[in-house]
């Protein structure tokens, strides 16, 4: 299982956004902590599954940090 450290940030209007330091653009949203790391699951696992599909290895975690999400990359094979 490979993990990425997380990092929520509460908004304006009280939404928690869930943002990966290691992967821009990977984000997601919930109406407190726990939802947001919930979605953030989500998001990670598609984003995985796109470096996947893509035949692209996800970049390694750099980001250092207590709070992490892991996914479990599955071997698959890179299409030809």
């Amino acid at each position: 299982m490979v993990s990425y450290v997380v990092k929520l940030t509460t908004r304006y209007d009280g939404m928690v956004v869930a943002s990966f330091p290691d992967l821009p653009g990977v984000t997601a949203l919930g109406r407190d902590d726990e939802e947001a790391q919930d979605e953030a699951r989500r998001a990670l696992a598609d984003a995985i599954a796109g470096f996947e599909r893509d035949g692209v290895a996800p970049p390694q975690p750099t980001a250092q940090g207590f709070n992490r999400i892991g996914v479990e990359l599955v071997a698959r094979p890179i299409p030809a």
